[in-house]
């Protein structure tokens, strides 16, 4: 599996050029590539090292602003739908499409829209979706709540990327990074007190 972060490492590793060594931010480790060069995978199928991948988006346009974190197996995705209480934002091309306006009339006249998910469930989305990608493609069962020790692993997993990669929404939704001031030697998730 690869995924866009492989596409730097692979141009640099393509050309022989060194990824050049620097921080973003002070008194913190230096930047490094979390994906790999996909010139290897050209010339022989790997056996190992290929089985993760992850993936952050943050907006879509700036009327589309939906924070999500996403750990991919094999066969597992667990997303991370960091803005869950805020309804997922419809792009205005969508919006006008003919398949959006037939969901959108069906759900106002109160019929059934012949799609596995209501209007209201693609909106709000549940702060953790864990699907089975192999055995259900359509990722139409979130198995979050059924898959606790994989649901963990996955986690674990995700939270130690967005470490790695200094994701300033590590600590959210329920409370703000801070790694300035009196926690710039010992950053903290400090809560917001908001519920969540």
């Amino acid at each position: 599996m690869s995924s866009l972060v492989d596409i730097v490492p692979t141009v640099l590793d393509w050309y022989g050029i060194q990824y050049p060594t620097y921080s973003i931010f002070k008194h913190r480790p230096a930047v490094k590539l979390t994906g790999k060069s996909l010139l290897p995978v050209l010339q022989q199928e790997p056996k190992t090292g290929w089985d993760v991948v992850y993936a952050s988006h943050n907006l879509h346009e700036v009327t589309m602003y939906y924070p999500m974190r996403v750990v991919r197996t094999r066969q597992f995705k667990l997303i991370h739908n960091l803005n869950h209480k805020m309804p997922f934002p419809i792009d205005q091309d969508f919006y006008v499409s003919q398949s959006f306006q037939d969901l959108l009339n069906r759900t106002r006249a109160g019929q059934k829209t012949h799609w596995y998910k209501t209007l209201q469930d693609y909106y709000y989305r549940d702060q953790w979706e864990l699907y089975d990608v192999v055995n259900d493609p359509g990722e139409v069962e979130n198995l979050a709540q059924t898959y606790r020790k994989l649901f963990g692993e996955l986690k674990d997993a995700l939270l130690a990327w967005q470490n790695v990669t200094a994701d300033p929404w590590i600590c959210a939704p329920s409370a703000v990074l801070e790694n300035s001031g009196v926690y710039k030697d010992n950053p903290q998730c400090l809560s917001m007190d908001n519920g969540l």
